[in-house]
């Protein structure tokens, strides 16, 4: 299989699901391993994490990502910190910490991102950070428009190609599907509207196996330039934005650890593509 980078891999564990979901650095690197993804841009999990504490824990946990940097360096070239609008303007501060202090590259919002979001990315977008917001409507349109020294990855919906894509600074995510479960990527047509080079791959880990994902590029009906520039050669300038010296690794990693196949890949029965291991 051609080489895969994500740009869109969470760590840490989502509580509020039935059952709760999440994966650790070691067991996201022996999915990697399996898989043919060589690197990932990786951020807390975005929905459901747990802030018992407060920013206490909004702070441990892009402190996680940040070790995950530090120790894989090659892996995990670049790190983004969670927002919590919840917490006004000690979440606001908190951004500035993980950004200055654990030399994250920006920010990942998770959904509903809505205007209190903004302050967020005000923090970011000084500093020409990083942020992947979940978010395609006309908000994000608006966003796009007010912050053009920040970098966006946007789901790749049918409304982020016909309303995103007159704006430079946005990246486009094939993710899971285009439009809602049932819906099918058209990758040539998505190129033809967005441009072939700002096609990115994203996992969605740990909520989506995407190996789904990858055996629809894989089979897809396009020229395999294209195909490539989606699994990996789009988001090596990007990254190498934020991380200059940063090359793509020449292989995939070694597992840390040999997995059962049940346990590092256990899904719903009924939507076989969500994953539901918690680690």
């Amino acid at each position: 299989m051609r080489p895969y980078i994500d740009c869109h891999n969470h760590i840490g564990r989502t509580i509020n699901r039935v059952p709760p979901v999440g994966q650790n650095t070691s067991m996201c690197l022996a999915r990697f391993a399996e898989t043919s993804i060589y690197s990932a841009i990786s951020m807390p999990t975005a929905v459901g994490s747990p802030i018992n504490r407060g920013v206490d824990d909004i702070w441990d946990q892009n402190q996680v990502i940040s070790r995950a940097c530090q120790s894989f360096p090659d892996r995990f070239p670049i790190g983004l910190a969670l927002i919590e609008p919840r917490f006004g303007e000690k979440g606001v501060e908190e951004v500035e910490r993980a950004m200055s202090e654990l030399n994250l590259a920006g920010i990942v919002g998770h959904p509903p991102v809505r205007e209190d979001a903004i302050p967020f990315i005000e923090v970011a977008a000084a500093r020409g950070g990083l942020c992947n917001l979940h978010l395609h409507d006309q908000l994000m349109v608006n966003i796009a428009q007010m912050f053009p020294q920040a970098q966006f990855i946007v789901h790749a919906s049918s409304y982020a190609s016909e309303n995103l894509a007159k704006f430079d600074n946005v990246w486009f995510e094939v993710v899971q599907y285009p439009d809602g479960r049932g819906s099918k990527w058209d990758f040539t047509a998505l190129a033809n509207k967005v441009g072939q080079e700002r096609i990115v791959f994203g996992a969605d880990l740990p909520y989506y196996d995407y190996r789904f994902l990858q055996k629809i590029l894989e089979t897809a009906d396009c020229s395999d330039q294209l195909k490539d520039r989606i699994a990996y050669q789009n988001i090596i300038p990007l990254i190498q934005h934020y991380n200059p010296n940063w090359q793509i690794p020449t292989e995939p990693i070694q597992s840390p650890r040999i997995y059962q196949a049940e346990h590092l890949w256990a899904c719903n029965t009924q939507h076989t593509d969500r994953l539901t291991v918690y680690a």
